[in-house]
């Protein structure tokens, strides 16, 4: 498995967070639930991520 970095963590309008970007060292980005990203112990802290908001809870795609 590649080494990952957190990006920043997406957090809805609740507060809840809808999932974390993170990035491997050839600079290619997934996301992952939070609960993953603390059980694989991927750094920084997922406290001292960056947040993003976000107004939905499912990625839009393409342009309607």
């Amino acid at each position: 498995m590649s080494e990952y970095t957190g990006v920043h963590r997406e957090v809805m309008k609740d507060g809840a967070i809808k999932h974390v970007l993170i990035r491997d060292a050839a600079g290619n980005e997934q996301s992952i639930a939070a609960k993953d990203y603390i059980s694989q112990g991927i750094e920084p802290d997922l406290n001292e991520l960056p947040e993003v908001s976000t107004d939905s809870e499912f990625p839009v795609a393409g342009k309607g």
